[in-house]
């Protein structure tokens, strides 16, 4: 899970055509599988509502979490859908299981295809526990590969915005996950300008996973998660933006969940 702005609502269209146009024969669960898809759409269980088309999602893993038999009345015939969850818990709907192929979605990390988990682990990076500051290292330089193939400078950490922004946030975020407090300032803002870094352009986001059996595998899922949040990779554009110069970032394992935050500034003004 990533966060930035509060997310916005799942968009659909609702038909009631459609959805009087088939019969429920019968609707059950089912073992986890995973299939990938690019056809096709994501509906409610009744196909009342129709979400967005799978082909936006083409590198999204789908768990088969239940499946249901609809007869179409015009015709007579028999389908069945799945119901599904992307692997990182963000989209689900109902889709027909001829949309679907089976096995993981190949995804795409800056020019880095990766079909399985286990391509993600590098040579002397399988750890029993994750390491912060090895995830931090792999993660940053991810970033700053990304930013110099947009033409924009690699980030500087700051050891200000690191120790009095960063390391105090994420104390916060395991069990506050939000940017806001209860009058809608951002955290960040009052961290600021207690060091008198307040006349400057900041952003924050923050992400939380489980520990992907390594550090560099760890760091490559969390810069995917910024890069094809909910958002429509909106954090991905505040961290690669040439708007901030400096960082602070830290990442901290709470009972096997992984959350991270990154704080970034622009040159401050006068």
């Amino acid at each position: 899970m990533v966060s930035l702005v509060p997310a916005t609502a799942h968009a659909s269209t609702y038909s009631a055509k459609r959805s009087h146009s088939v019969r429920l024969v019968w609707r059950r669960s089912m073992k986890k599988h995973s299939y990938h898809g690019t056809k096709g759409y994501l509906y409610s269980k009744h196909l009342g509502r129709r979400y967005k088309a799978l082909k936006a999602y083409p590198h999204t893993t789908w768990k088969t979490m239940g499946h249901e038999k609809l007869r179409i009345k015009k015709n007579g015939e028999y389908r069945i859908y799945y119901h599904v969850k992307s692997a990182n818990g963000k989209h689900s709907g109902w889709v027909w299981r001829g949309h679907l192929k089976k096995g993981r979605a190949t995804q795409v990390i800056y020019n880095m295809k990766i079909s399985d988990k286990d391509s993600y682990l590098e040579e002397n990076d399988l750890n029993p526990t994750p390491s912060a500051a090895k995830i931090n290292q792999a993660f940053i330089k991810i970033v700053n590969a990304a930013r110099l193939a947009k033409g924009v400078s690699p980030l500087q950490n700051n050891e200000i915005i690191q120790t009095q922004v960063s390391d105090q946030r994420i104390k916060q975020i395991p069990t506050n996950f939000t940017h806001y407090d209860t009058d809608g300032v951002a955290y960040q803002t009052a961290l600021f300008k207690a060091v008198g870094l307040q006349n400057a352009s900041h952003g924050e986001v923050m992400d939380t996973r489980n520990w992907a059996q390594s550090d560099t595998a760890t760091a490559k899922m969390i810069a995917y998660d910024f890069q094809h949040d909910g958002n429509d990779g909106a954090h991905w554009e505040v961290i690669t933006s040439g708007t901030y110069v400096y960082y602070g970032l830290a990442t901290v394992n709470k009972n096997g969940k992984l959350y991270t935050v990154m704080n970034l500034m622009s040159e401050p003004n006068d």
